[in-house]
């Protein structure tokens, strides 16, 4: 079904040290941690090295981690009395249970690296009882089988699953991202440029796919970059030789199948056929601290899990390997290894991420993108899958997926560039040099919203960057879609007479286009084209068009009622705020924790890069809650260097200094040196912790 996502940035950095360094650390792990709280890890094993990840990660979010673990067990109920409904999909879709079996399947360095993640953070609770919160110690030991279980539940469940809207849920959050890998022709120094800007929300509600940032240090193998709280393999990274980012793709890997029912069979070809069928216990913790126990009942068709039934009609759910998923963390792990591109295309090739798109730059001048994926070999279009399915037909039953060879990719186009915004693959460059007649219909939609627009526009012009001038093109905090109607605006003043609309016609005609914390327009004209009279598909009168693909949708379909509901809203707009300019950083701002400071950035829709999404709090006032959240624009020289920020702080855990305290370089449109030296790290230091 129709997935738009967004996710992430994956960033490797390779260290060199001394020869004392070296001596140092081959007798001792350690965790350096910088005054931003991010770990940086250095030891002589790998498995040491993760044990100080699991450690770290436990420092700084422990109550937030156990909890996690705790619902991707399916236990909320029994332990908190909590997601009683989350703790029946969650055994329905089997993950609890495939993640013992995903554990079972582990062997080698990979079981090894699981088993000592797993184990620092056991130490780190046996260590700081106190540290954490009473009601989640029930969680405790934690169990590796909980890591995979943890995975499987964010990447398919929260991430494809509830993302394609398949559980007739309504969303309060859209995932998404940005990413750029530049050339070397388009940079003064010659080298290539990667921008990871994944956009995930940032509160503790939808924690499951929040990012830990850290660096691991063995020798020369030194990956800097994040991963998703819970999980202990950089999934957004670089190295001393190249770098990754993500930003989740236009897939549509999970479907939902309508199926006719008789005498309790369903039918399929015509045919009757039995359900498989088991048995699962829930238990709920109940007031007085008993437990009630309900059953339920798993049923499975060939199309997949049943997920909703009525006497004669069921729907089942149907995602990618079903009963047993391939080794996700195995592929990023390889994948942050390589050295070169042959290497980590190798890595690619294993195509066990269920989705993402991949940018990704190198040191020897490479940029490339892939959309990757769990992609089904399916019948007819893509579009032809994004409502229910009929279930009456085994043909209709996708088992095979297409090959990472059938699927889009580009390699040093000749623009020099390349990006996504999670739009389809086929302007990751423009003049495009991916044609969508090229490849089978069910892949990927086709289309170009104003955001992607925008990041086209942004790198067009592009020339002679440094990565100071890269960071800055970033924070671009223009809109597309005003720039696109402004002149529609200005029409629609010959046709009213009305001081009213007028004067809301001035206000937004004399706005530069730029979501910053002090422009007096930028407020009004958000609140405005995001209002329900104007989300609802009808406002253009020119939709896109793949023939004018960066100059539409265009007009004012009915500039009449639009004059109407401008009046309406300025009337409402100024009863509220008192005027309708007012600046922007006072009606939008973004808090966390204790931290609070005025907005810059606006919403995706708009076709802004800088992306911030808002919900309105009891207040009236609009907070953000997800976007901008970890930034990492590197350069791959001999050695990389990076600037990077996490806005919502490395940490999460109460007490926390770390909790909100990068805002204010958000507020400035700035960012952190990624300390990459251990001269850097020593010169930024906070605490220094030693790991048995």
């Amino acid at each position: 079904m129709r997935i738009y996502l967004f996710f992430t940035l994956i960033v490797f950095s390779f260290l060199t040290t001394t020869c004392a360094e070296t001596e140092k650390i081959e007798t001792q792990t350690e965790i350096l941690w910088d005054t931003y709280g991010v770990p940086h890890i250095y030891g002589d094993n790998e498995p040491a090295i993760y044990k100080a990840l699991g450690w770290a990660q436990m420092h700084n979010h422990a109550d937030l981690i156990l909890r996690l673990y705790g619902e991707s067990r399916g236990r909320s109920a029994e332990y908190w009395g909590t997601k009683l409904e989350q703790d029946k999909i969650l055994h329905l879709l089997n993950f609890p249970e495939l993640g013992k079996t995903e554990y079972e399947q582990l062997d080698g360095n990979l079981k090894n690296i699981r088993d000592a993640f797993v184990s620092g953070m056991n130490a780190y609770a046996d260590a700081h009882p106190d540290r954490i919160a009473d009601e989640l110690k029930v969680v405790l030991p934690v169990m590796p089988q909980d890591v995979s279980a943890h995975m499987l539940r964010v990447l398919y469940y929260d991430f494809l699953i509830q993302l394609q809207g398949e559980l007739g849920k309504s969303q309060t959050w859209k995932a998404g991202s940005n990413a750029w890998a530049i050339g070397p022709k388009l940079t003064t120094s010659g080298n290539t440029f990667l921008l990871a800007n994944p956009h995930t929300p940032w509160l503790e509600e939808f924690a499951s796919v929040r990012f830990f940032e850290a660096h691991l240090n063995q020798g020369d193998d030194m990956p800097y970059g994040v991963t998703l709280i819970g999980s202990p393999i950089l999934g957004i990274a670089f190295n001393n030789s190249l770098g990754w980012t993500h930003t989740v793709n236009t897939i549509d890997n999970v479907d939902l199948y309508e199926l006719e029912v008789k005498d309790g069979k369903y039918m399929l070809d015509g045919t009757p056929n039995d359900f498989e069928t088991s048995e699962i216990t829930i238990k709920s913790r109940i007031e007085d601290g008993e437990f009630k126990e309900e059953k339920i009942e798993r049923k499975l068709s060939k199309h997949g899990v049943i997920i909703s039934e009525t006497e004669d009609r069921v729907l089942a759910l149907r995602f990618p390997y079903m009963k047993d998923p391939p080794q996700m963390i195995q592929q990023w792990y390889d994948m942050g290894k390589a050295t070169n591109f042959d290497e980590f295309e190798m890595a690619l090739q294993q195509n066990a991420i269920p989705l993402y798109n991949v940018l990704y730059a190198d040191k020897d001048k490479n940029i490339f993108y892939s959309y990757a994926g769990n992609v089904p070999d399916k019948k007819g279009k893509w579009e032809d899958w994004v409502n229910v399915v009929p279930g009456d037909k085994s043909d209709m039953i996708w088992d095979n997926y297409h090959s990472y060879e059938d699927l889009p990719r580009l390699k040093n186009p000749e623009s020099g560039w390349l990006q996504n915004a999670n739009d389809p693959p086929y302007y990751v460059t423009y003049p495009q040099e991916i044609k969508a007649s090229d490849y089978d219909e069910d892949i990927a939609p086709n289309g170009l919203s104003f955001r992607p627009q925008q990041s086209i526009h942004l790198l067009q012009d592009a020339k002679d960057l440094t990565l100071e001038k890269f960071v800055e093109l970033k924070h671009s905090t223009a809109s597309r879609m005003f720039f696109r109607i402004k002149d529609d605006f200005e029409g629609l003043k010959g046709m009213t007479e009305d001081s009213e609309t007028l004067e809301a016609l001035n206000v937004l005609t004399a706005w530069d286009g730029n979501f910053d914390a002090d422009s007096k327009q930028a407020a009004f004209f958000a609140s405005f084209m995001m209002s329900p009279k104007n989300r609802n598909g009808e406002f253009f009168e020119t939709e896109w068009s793949p023939e004018k693909p960066l100059s539409t949708p265009d007009g004012i379909k009915n500039p009449e009622a639009e004059l109407t509901v401008l009046k309406e809203f300025a009337r409402a707009f100024k009863e509220q705020m008192g005027a309708l300019e007012v600046p922007y950083g006072e009606l939008f701002k973004i808090k966390i924790g204790e931290h609070e400071i005025p907005a810059n950035g606006g919403f995706g829709p708009l076709g802004v890069f800088r992306t911030l999404n808002f919900q309105q709090g009891e207040d009236g006032l609009f907070y953000g809650f997800m976007g901008d959240g970890y930034v990492c624009a590197t350069e791959f020289g001999e050695k990389p260097t990076a600037k990077v920020i996490l806005s919502y702080g490395n940490a999460s855990q109460k007490g926390s200094k770390h909790i909100g305290d990068q805002l204010e370089l958000y507020a400035k449109k700035e960012m952190r040196d990624a300390l990459l030296t251990r001269q850097q790290v020593e010169a930024n230091l906070e605490k220094r912790e030693e790991i048995d």
